[in-house]
């Protein structure tokens, strides 16, 4: 009989606080959460790149700015324009994001709709958390790190998840249980 280690611990702690927040949050909420985040990263991306010549126009930058490269690399207007603008973009998507989240959740408030909705934030919450323990744990073995790859070869939970994820160690064996 195994005894329940400290990244056992770790690992029931994450997976049960995932459920409860993801309950709480409900799946709507929890699905924008990420979706925002993503769409968010895509969108500035994207589009700074056309948005940073409109700020580099309309933004008053010092004079000093306009010409001088840093370290001859960009003008220090041009970095800071298209740094900006992908500020402006990600905060403006996930604040529309959220926005549409918000409504929806307001929507999903009817009786059987929101205890859906919180069971699926539940299941959401949980499948969030599993992929990164997953990662987790995955890494630890994987790094060049003794005392890493020792933690996950004393918890019981980390060996089943590595026996589930053998692909993302580069090998099909999986670690000795102690």
């Amino acid at each position: 009989m195994h005894t329940m280690s400290i990244m056992d611990g770790i690992i029931v702690f994450l997976i049960v606080g995932g459920l409860i927040q993801g309950y709480r949050k409900g799946l709507i909420k929890e699905a924008a959460s990420l979706i925002s985040v993503l769409l968010a990263l895509f969108v500035a991306y994207r589009y700074s790149g056309d948005i940073a010549p409109i700020l580099r126009e309309n933004v008053p930058w010092p004079d000093s700015w306009g010409s001088e490269g840093m370290i001859g690399l960009l003008p220090v207007e041009q970095a800071l324009s298209t740094v900006l603008a992908f500020v402006l973009l990600f905060i403006v998507t996930k604040i529309l994001v959220s926005t549409v989240a918000s409504v929806l959740t307001g929507i999903a408030s009817l009786p059987i709709l929101a205890q859906i909705n919180r069971i699926g934030g539940a299941a959401f919450g949980l499948v969030k958390v599993l992929l990164v323990v997953m990662i987790a744990v995955n890494l630890l073995q994987l790094l060049p790190w003794s005392d890493g790859r020792d933690i996950v070869k004393e918890s019981s939970l980390s060996q089943g998840i590595l026996q589930m994820t053998p692909d993302l160690t580069g090998t099909d064996e999986t670690v000795d249980q102690p």
